[in-house]
């Protein structure tokens, strides 16, 4: 068992995935507690497996859930209604469920998904019948990477600062001073 105490509705959520028999690794805010030993904890966040079988799967424990699309109680404005369609198609997606808001990416960036993720993730027992798989580590913080958003390029001031008078660079004296007083 972890020392970590997790909010019983993030447990209830991930104890519905396990008895749908969802094959995820578990990433964001629950992953990094995980490894901290604690933290802020807002909702679920997972890579799913993206074959088909393991998608109806996610899709029957979404709808077990109650699931709505949106995030912290605001329903997202969609022509999608998820139980008709491919999650795949909607991913990255969040979903508020009568537990906690779950968010689904398949493929997040920096990663090739679930496969990728898979091959370093370990078993972490949370609390009875909660056993997920959590990124490794170095993993999330390759999705952290991935996800950041790219560093703007450095701008030239907007106007050049004057060339020294040519006299100056022809002693090599270059120094500030100030004008002689007469």
């Amino acid at each position: 068992m972890s020392e970590l105490e997790l909010d019983p509705t993030l447990l209830e959520t991930l104890r519905v995935l396990a008895q749908h028999d969802v094959e995820f690794v578990l990433v964001g805010d629950v992953a990094e507690a995980i490894y901290n030993e604690g933290g802020f904890v807002s909702g679920v966040a997972i890579v799913p497996g993206g074959y088909g079988r393991n998608v109806e799967r996610l899709n029957g424990a979404l709808q077990a859930m109650d699931a709505e699309q949106g995030i912290a109680g605001t329903p997202a404005v969609t022509e999608y209604d998820y139980r008709r369609c491919d999650l795949r198609e909607l991913a990255p997606c969040s979903f508020m469920t009568r537990h906690a808001d779950i968010d689904i990416d398949f493929e997040p960036k920096g990663t090739g998904g679930y496969r990728d993720l898979f091959d370093e993730a370990k078993h972490t027992d949370l609390a009875p019948g909660v056993r997920p798989l959590v990124a490794a580590h170095d993993d999330l913080e390759r999705i952290a990477r991935g996800s950041a958003p790219a560093a703007p390029f450095a701008q030239p001031p907007a106007a050049l600062p004057p060339e020294p008078d040519e006299h100056l660079w022809a002693t090599g004296d270059i120094r500030a001073s100030r004008p002689t007083r007469i």
